[in-house]
């Protein structure tokens, strides 16, 4: 029966893996990061996350990315089998419920085709999870062993994975009564490995962390996101919970079914679950003092200790949990029919949709806005290309037309924008550059998307507007 609900795990996470608008922005920079072969450690310097991941990825950043995709599915699907064991720990039965919700999960199956860290991670805290209880059972070297390693997994993948460490050693020292001597020499050497650079991160988090606000529907999105198959919270919330009729039963049914089974299972593991909640107390708290933003995928740690509470519910249930538990399975698998299933959605930010428009237009010269070119170079060969970008947007911010100055009479020149960076018209602009309620960002790019679209709309014939995901490119041949 296992290797019957991981071989459904594995090709729910290989459907659609091919991603026609290629990688997006995070994902650009997990392949960059890892790629580098001369400065490798500055660039993870320079990153808010660990160095672990970038060190798995790295012998894969010469391959397509359908391979860089299948690094993140490999892990997802090992999941399975790690949560059936840590379900095995208290029933065979626990542990096939376990698995087959890791199985089916969309949050997982979405994270599991992303060049990122996250499905990684939940492999990672998945053993912890099953070393955590079995060191509580029954102390062994293994077990010890175990549950050191994969919590410095953990810290080596995740910067905020120190909050869910720090909490997870706290209740099991507490259970122990009494720490092996392994452990101390453990926890001394992860401190002198993850502080240094820890520090860093820390330092660097606010400045990355600008495009967002907490707000209560950060918390009710967290539930959504991991129990329904609608994931509403990967970037950033809608200001409102029911934000699309169609969508409401497919986010209410299933976390409703959640609730009750994590509420039956609740007694059973109240220490892990309390390491949970104060995990995601301490994220909020972060979120509100403006530190970070509030998005599901920050907190995954805890993900393997709901699917167990969930399982021991629907287990404790009985006849009726054994209803719901194929209710909640069939309510995921219905979704992969509809055209609102997320992992067949276009990522709208990916990096190969300008590209393929730019090899359309076939302009003498490129200006990109917000990213350099170096962003598109998987996808297209760029020569003659200017840009405005995060580092250097104050300088154009006065004259934002000034980029087009080494534009000839004759000459075609196309304009890339991300509109999810400049989507206010310029009255709006206008009236909020003193209001801190707006980052400064969206303002900026919005003024100069405003400034070179009158700009070509006046010196510039033959003016195209192609849009297409999170992406406007305007083309025009300069004529005066």
């Amino acid at each position: 029966m296992l290797a019957f609900i991981t071989i459904v795990g594995l090709l729910l996470r290989l459907i659609f893996i091919n991603k026609p608008e290629g990688l997006w922005n995070d994902e650009y920079v997990s392949w960059y990061v890892a790629g580098c072969s001369d400065g490798f450690w500055q660039e993870v310097w320079k990153q808010c996350h660990m160095p672990l991941y970038y060190l798995y990825l790295k012998p894969f950043t010469g391959c397509s990315d359908i391979i860089l995709r299948l690094t993140s599915a490999i892990p997802g699907v090992l999941a399975i089998p790690a949560m059936y064991y840590a379900g095995r720990e208290f029933s065979k039965k626990t542990g096939l419920i376990l698995a087959s919700i890791t199985s089916v999960l969309q949050f997982l199956i979405y994270y599991s085709q992303e060049v990122r860290f996250y499905s990684l991670l939940f492999l990672f805290s998945s053993l912890s999870l099953l070393f955590t209880i079995r060191v509580l059972k029954r102390s062994s070297k293994l077990n010890t062993a175990g549950w050191i390693f994969s919590n410095l997994l953990i810290l080596l993948t995740h910067i905020l994975g120190v909050i869910y460490v720090f909490f997870n050693s706290v209740y099991v020292v507490y259970k122990k009564k009494t720490l092996h001597k392994s452990v101390i020499i453990a926890c001394i050497f992860v401190c002198m490995l993850i502080i240094p650079f820890g520090s860093n991160v820390l330092k660097m988090l606010p400045s990355s962390q600008w495009w967002g606000h907490f707000s209560y529907t950060n918390i009710l999105f967290l539930f959504s996101d991991y129990f329904s198959p609608v994931l509403s919270n990967n970037v950033n919330a809608p200001p409102v919970f029911f934000y699309s009729r169609e969508l409401v039963f497919w986010m209410t049914a299933p976390v409703i079914i959640a609730i009750t089974a994590l509420i039956a299972g609740a007694k059973r593991i109240k220490g892990l679950l309390t390491v949970s909640a104060l995990f995601v107390i301490t994220l909020a708290i972060l979120a509100i003092g403006g530190k970070l933003v509030f998005i599901t995928k920050y907190s995954i740690e805890i993900l393997p200790v709901l699917i167990l509470c969930l399982g021991l519910g629907f287990e404790r249930l009985k006849k009726t949990g054994i209803i719901l538990f194929f209710a909640f399975i069939i309510i995921h698998l219905g979704f992969f029919f509809t055209p609102h299933y997320r992992v067949q959605t276009i990522r709208s930010e990916g990096h190969r949709i300008p590209a393929e428009i730019l090899k359309a237009r076939k302009p003498d010269k490129t200006v990109f806005t917000y990213y350099e070119p170096n962003r598109f170079s998987r996808y297209i060969d760029l020569k003659n290309s200017t840009y405005i970008s995060k580092i250097n947007r104050f300088e154009y911010r006065e004259q934002p037309a000034s980029i087009l100055n080494n534009v000839k009479i004759g000459e075609t020149v196309s304009v890339v924008f991300l509109d999810s960076v400049s989507f206010f018209n310029e009255d709006i602009v206008e009236k909020n550059w003193d209001n801190p309620m707006i980052p400064e960002m969206f303002l900026t790019f919005s003024h100069i998307k405003n400034a070179l679209i009158k700009e070509m709309n006046s010196n510039y014939k033959d003016f195209h507007v192609d849009k297409l995901g999170s992406w406007t490119v305007i083309t025009g041949t300069r004529y005066k």
